[in-house]
């Protein structure tokens, strides 16, 4: 039979408690009767040794043991001429008022006289003997008084007393077994409803509803409920990055493949010449798919964590100058400045000058194409207090409104949605310029002001010895 969850833990705390209750019922039980035995049996050692000093008057007076029924027989009458007067009487009638059994033994331990008249003739052992109270007449011990409960042995009404208080026991096991379990149905109910809630989300964000489930405690199930929505929040962004990448690739590719498919139809059809400029033009529109196609490549590789690195020592000073004299000639036809700084003696980092070339070659491309004539990009290097290589680009371009700095490095995102393909780059630039810098980890991040230009900056650790790809 298979239960719910709520109706396992209702169980479980059943068991608990039921195991709890009869285990606390036991050694309550154990230990009360153990101590009210204790506490009878020293009782009945001090109610014998009141009672010793009779007895002693008896045999001094009868120079035996011979007739103690007598005084016995007073012993058992709970009241009326037979308790006597005076301390004799007063005292026997203290012992009969509980209704104690009298044994008297004597200087061989063999019982002589017994308040119930019924263990007459028995020798006792010496373990009970010294339990008693002994009787002495002239420095010598004549016998032993013994009271039944000083032997741990235990009167009806005191029996009686004991099942009362194991029944008052398990009554109120049973009280606070159902408290515990009513408390537990809530908490149990208190626990599972929210799992209920994060399960029901988890069905639907598996149909591709992101849904948000309510935080309603500052425990560790709303320390879970927070993750959860956390979760479902980066899943929800990862699908629209998806599909908005799926629909940007699509773009990008159909442009120039309905350039060259309009231009070889219409050499197909004899409308147009194949001259060198119309050949040149077609190589052009296959560069640029051929670019697109292995800029996806590297960044999926990159992204997933397979792109292969030739790590070795790198000079970042010597990546700097590459890169600035890759996009000097560019800048130069632009009217655009380009000016760099590395600072002297800086630690090698341990990384595969290719791609760190690539990387920053992507970050000089994406300012000078923001960079108006006579604008400014300054490319510097240095190494900061802990021992990372910084480097900075910085431009005095148009700068990024401050809602688009959280996606510039996300794939064909472009600041302005107007540019084009020519224009504005494939939008994949700036992705994989990130993903480079982390896969040599490091950390790259953008600080602009809309209009005042923007800062693009990475960090690189240290590291003297390269280390295996």
């Amino acid at each position: 039979m298979k239960f719910s969850l709520r109706t396992r833990l209702i169980l479980s705390f059943l068991g608990v408690i039921a195991a709890t209750a009869a285990l606390v019922v036991v050694l309550a039980n154990l230990i009360t009767a153990d101590r009210f035995t204790y506490m009878v049996s020293n009782a009945g050692q001090m109610q014998a040794r009141n009672l010793a000093p009779l007895f002693a008057d008896y045999y001094e007076e009868a120079r035996s043991w011979d007739s103690v029924e007598t005084l016995m027989d007073s012993y058992s009458a709970l009241s009326g001429p037979a308790m006597g007067h005076g301390r004799r009487g007063a005292m026997m009638g203290m012992a009969a008022s509980g209704g104690e059994r009298l044994l008297l033994a004597d200087a061989g331990g063999q019982i002589v006289a017994d308040s119930q008249g019924q263990g007459l003739g028995r020798v006792l052992p010496a373990a009970d003997l010294d339990k008693g109270a002994p009787i002495v007449v002239g420095e010598q011990q004549v016998g032993t008084l013994i009271v039944a409960s000083g032997l741990g042995t235990l009167t009806a009404d005191q029996s009686a007393f004991l099942g009362q208080v194991k029944w008052l026991m398990v009554a109120a096991a049973v009280v606070a077994g159902l408290a515990v379990l009513l408390v537990g149905s809530i908490q149990a109910r208190r626990i599972v409803a929210p799992v209920q809630a994060l399960a029901d989300a988890a069905r639907r964000v598996a149909g591709g509803e992101f849904a948000q489930i309510p935080v309603t405690s500052q425990d560790e199930l709303g320390e879970m409920a927070l993750a959860f929505n956390t979760m479902a929040a980066e899943l929800q962004q990862q699908y629209t990055l998806r599909r908005r990448a799926m629909a940007d690739i699509a773009h990008e590719l159909r442009t120039p493949l309905s350039v060259l498919q309009i231009d070889l139809e219409s050499i197909e059809d004899g409308l147009t010449e194949p001259t060198p400029e119309v050949v040149v033009r077609l190589q052009k529109e296959v560069a640029l798919l051929n670019r697109l196609v292995e800029d996806l490549r590297m960044l999926s590789l990159a992204e997933a964590g397979e792109l292969h690195l030739e790590l070795q020592a790198v000079d970042v000073g010597t990546v700097v100058q590459t890169a600035v004299e890759r996009v000097r000639g560019a800048a130069q036809e632009k009217g655009v400045g380009l000016t760099s700084r590395t600072d002297e003696g800086m630690l090698p980092v341990a990384g595969d000058a290719q791609r760190l070339s690539q990387a920053l070659f992507n970050l000089l491309s994406n300012a000078l194409r923001h960079t108006p004539a006579g604008g400014r990009i300054m490319v510097a290097a240095q190494q900061d207090e802990n021992d990372r290589v910084r480097v900075t680009v910085q431009d005095t371009g148009e700068g990024i409104p401050a809602d688009e700095l959280p996606h510039v490095f996300e794939r064909f995102y472009r600041t302005d949605h107007a540019r084009s393909r020519d224009t504005g780059g494939s939008g994949l630039g700036l992705a994989i310029a990130r993903s480079l810098v982390e896969a040599h980890g490091g950390r790259i991040w953008v600080e602009s002001v809309e209009g005042d230009g923007s800062t693009f900056v990475f960090e690189l650790p240290v590291s003297i010895e390269p280390q295996p790809a």
